[in-house]
């Protein structure tokens, strides 16, 4: 895959469950070859200090479009034929998320066109990382 890389990028907007109803969340969804397994979600939540940047798994995002996935701190379950809900928490937080299912299909398609599944480990670059860190060392 030599040295170049790629990065498929899209906003959208998620709404966010509140108690009174949904609020808009504008995202970036970002997936980069270099980490070719993961997918980065920044949300920007109107009226906060700062951005969440979440990472999670490609297949992950896309099994959740499906069934129910995901344990623990990100949850993906298939909600509606419109919306598929994210569940996001730490110890401290929560937060559920509406995210429209015509939107997130179009991202990971626009992701298998750069890198097909199964083909991920072909992008890693194990060799560079390793010598990397026992330079440092």
């Amino acid at each position: 895959m030599g040295n170049h890389y790629t990065r498929v990028c899209t906003e959208t907007v998620f709404e966010i469950v509140e108690p009174d109803g949904t609020a808009p969340v504008d995202v970036e969804m970002v997936y980069d070859t270099r980490d070719p397994y993961a997918v980065a979600m920044d949300l920007e939540i109107r009226n906060s200090q700062q951005p969440s940047i979440w990472v999670l798994s490609r297949s992950l995002l896309a099994e959740g479009l499906l069934i129910p996935a995901g344990l623990g701190n990100v949850q993906i379950t298939p909600a509606t034929p419109e919306f598929v809900l994210l569940q996001l928490g730490t110890d401290a937080e929560q937060a559920s998320l509406w995210m429209p299912l015509p939107e997130i299909e179009e991202f990971l398609e626009s992701t298998y066109d750069v890198v097909p599944v199964g083909e991920e480990e072909l992008w890693l670059k194990v060799d560079a990382a390793v010598q990397q860190i026992l330079g440092a060392a």
